[in-house]
């Protein structure tokens, strides 16, 4: 599933290569500043390197390699070796 559509009552699908996320926004915090992380974007996905700009309210999350099944609503926790960096709720996950 690439997104769904509540009011229309849709879900749209599509490729697999559809599912890759190359960047990722987050409501959350930093508890650092960090330029760069190991993120966790899905409970037994392995954690995926990227470059951190902290937002309003949040970060941004450009990934070194795409993150695939990325959806709003899930855990962003951002880690540097073994400690947490940062953590919030994936706002955004855009394909670019």
């Amino acid at each position: 599933m690439i997104d769904a559509d509540a009011q229309a009552n849709t879900v749209i699908v599509g490729p697999r290569e559809s599912l890759a996320r190359h960047r990722v926004a987050a409501s959350g915090r930093l508890y650092l500043d960090v330029e760069r992380a190991e993120a966790k974007l899905r409970y037994r996905s392995p954690a995926v390197a990227a470059d951190v700009s902290r937002r309003p309210g949040g970060f941004e999350l450009n990934l070194d390699e795409p993150a695939y099944g990325v959806a709003r609503g899930q855990a962003a926790v951002l880690y540097e070796g073994d400690a947490v960096v940062g953590c919030g709720v994936v706002s955004t996950a855009d394909c670019n």
